[in-house]
Formats: C-alpha cells, sequence, structure tokens
C-alpha cells in the first residue's frame, strides 16, 4: 500500500466501562493502513478480555506485552513503554488513544492528509468536543471553555501544557527525541509537548473537532471543570498542599528535560530553562521578576497568579535547592 501505516497507541487500566466503544471507533476508521498497539496496566477488570476479543477479529489490534509489565504503574510510563516499541519497530507516524473517548470516523484521514510529510520532526493536534458520560456533545458554552489557541510557546510550556495526547499525530523523527520517557515525567503529552516546542520542531494545530473526548469522575487530565475560575480558587484555597506537591513534580520533570535534552534544545530555549531552574533557587520575588519579563506564565491572568504564589511558596523548599 502507499499509505503510510499509522501506529495508534492505547495505554489501558480498568477501562471495561468504555473500551469498547473506542476500539469500535478505531475499527471503523476510513483510512485503515494502521495498527493499534494496546499495553494494559495490569487492569483488574475485564478490560483484557475486552482487547483480545478485538484482537481475535481484527489482527491490526496488537497486544503489547514486556517483562516489567508488572513494575511500570500509570498512564504515562505505559504510554513510554507503547513510544518505545513504535520507534523501535520505526513506526512513520504515530497517534495516542485514550480508553474513553470516541474518535470520529474520519480522524485518521483528515490528520495523515494535513501533518507535514518532510522529514524533519513535526507535530499535529486536532480540536475535540467534550462529552457527557454516555458520549453525548455537551453544550456549546461548555465546549467554549476549551482553550482553542494556538500551539502553546515554549515558555508557556514550561508551566502549563494545554495539547493533550489523544488529539495528536507526531512523526518519526520527533518520536525518535521523545523516547526514554522518564519516571519524572507529568505525562506523556506534556512531554511529547516539550520536546516538540524546544527543538524547534514542525508544529501544526488542525482547527477542526475529530474525537468526543468524555468527561467522568476518573479523567486523568483535562476535564472543563478545571478550567472554571471557581475551581481555579477553590483548588488554591482547599488543596494548597497538592498544588504544591504538583509543581514539584514538574520542576523535577524539567530538571530530568533539560538532562536529556540538553544538546537538542533551541539556544534561546536552553537559555530560557536553564535561567528558570536557577531562579527558582534565588529570591522570590526576582524570580517573578524574571518569569513576567520572559513571559513565562500559563494560559490566563488568574492561572498565572495562582502559579507564581504556589512557586515562590516551594521555591526555598528542599526540592528546589537539591537543583
Amino acid at each position: 500500500m502507499n499509505e503510510p501505516l499509522i501506529y495508534i497507541l492505547l495505554a489501558c487500566y480498568n477501562g471495561e466501562k468504555y473500551i469498547e466503544k473506542q476500539l469500535d471507533s478505531i475499527v471503523a476508521q476510513s483510512y485503515t493502513n494502521w495498527v493499534l498497539l494496546i499495553r494494559d496496566d495490569n487492569s483488574s477488570d475485564s478490560t483484557l478480555e475486552i482487547i483480545e476479543s478485538f484482537n481475535e477479529k481484527d489482527k491490526r489490534v496488537r497486544i503489547i506485552q514486556d517483562k516489567i509489565q508488572s513494575e511500570v504503574k500509570g498512564a504515562c510510563q505505559n504510554f513510554a513503554r507503547l513510544l518505545d516499541v513504535a520507534v523501535l519497530e520505526e513506526a512513520t507516524f504515530i497517534m495516542f488513544a485514550d480508553q474513553d473517548d470516541y474518535w470520529f470516523s474520519d480522524k485518521i484521514e483528515k490528520m495523515i492528509s494535513a501533518i507535514d510529510k518532510d522529514l524533519v520532526p513535526a507535530m499535529l493536534y486536532s480540536d475535540f468536543l467534550y462529552a457527557d458520560d454516555n458520549l453525548k456533545e455537551l453544550p456549546k458554552n461548555i465546549q467554549n471553555i476549551r482553550e482553542t489557541f494556538s500551539f502553546p510557546s515554549f515558555n508557556s510550556l514550561i508551566v502549563q501544557n494545554t495539547v493533550y495526547g489523544c488529539t495528536m499525530m507526531i512523526n518519526y523523527a520527533l518520536a525518535q527525541k521523545c523516547v526514554m520517557i522518564p519516571r519524572e515525567a507529568e505525562n506523556h503529552d506534556y512531554w511529547i509537548a516539550l520536546v516538540a516546542s524546544g527543538i524547534g520542531a514542525n508544529i501544526r494545530h488542525l482547527e477542526i473537532p475529530l474525537m468526543l473526548y468524555r468527561q467522568h469522575g476518573n479523567n486523568v487530565s483535562g476535564n472543563y471543570h478545571d478550567h472554571h475560575y471557581v475551581s481555579r480558587f477553590k483548588r488554591l484555597f482547599t488543596n494548597w498542599e497538592g498544588l504544591k506537591k504538583v509543581e514539584c513534580r514538574r520542576i523535577k520533570m524539567l530538571v530530568a528535560f533539560l538532562e536529556q535534552l540538553n544538546n537538542e534544545l533551541l539556544p534561546d530555549n536552553l537559555k530560557l530553562l536553564t535561567g528558570y531552574l536557577e531562579e527558582l533557587k534565588g529570591n522570590k520575588i526576582a524570580f517573578v521578576r524574571y518569569c513576567v519579563k520572559n513571559k513565562i506564565k500559563r494560559h490566563s491572568f488568574m492561572s498565572t497568579i495562582v502559579f507564581y504564589l504556589v512557586l515562590i511558596n516551594v521555591s526555598k523548599r528542599d526540592t528546589i535547592n537539591k537543583l
């Protein structure tokens, strides 16, 4: 076939309630030259049985098992193992699927038509629609909460990722730079976005919704409730310690990122990130001034203020001083 083989990576865990619908939507794609790699993180429900039933009917659905099956915990490292396999098999283009979403039938077709076909590192990401637990589209006012702006700058990615893995397609050249996702990574999609922006990959936003993003109580990321100002203030005042832990983990990810991609980053991005980590260890006012000067901010003014408040509180903690 002249059409490139698309690798779809799906990491799952206890997804029996939703995964069958997602698999149905992938099998029904108008673009048919794909292989779906699925890795189950030791589910205790019937998830694996559902996957095996699809594998029996369609050999494009492959179940990935490895020697460290019992050691890998969490969605990020589950996806990391799948990405390792895809790169080892020299996948030309790679997509990521969550177990609880639903793809429109032309998702792959539209994305493969739009992604840069050059050999330089490239990423394409699409829009999506929020849906309820039963895959019914949520009202327009909720859809408008979604950030639909262009891909965030490296300055913004230092503190926040707004591009979800389930909307991404990347090529082999970029995937090679992303492998060996460290355990410090917050999410696989955050890591990939950082790498893509940090090294100056060709990044495009396809402003078409190509999937339903199911909303329920167990979303790993991207729940629309998190974007409300009321929700942000509530988290600030009721979960202060939790917010500090999140930022400390993000800092650890950035340190690992700098160590791993040091020689790949664009000079300005290398200088920016190195300066950011250094300023974290110093004076709090100087740190905020550095962030403002270098436009290191989140997607909204209020989110940025909350971020500054949290970071200046943890900047003297042992986690920071050990950088």
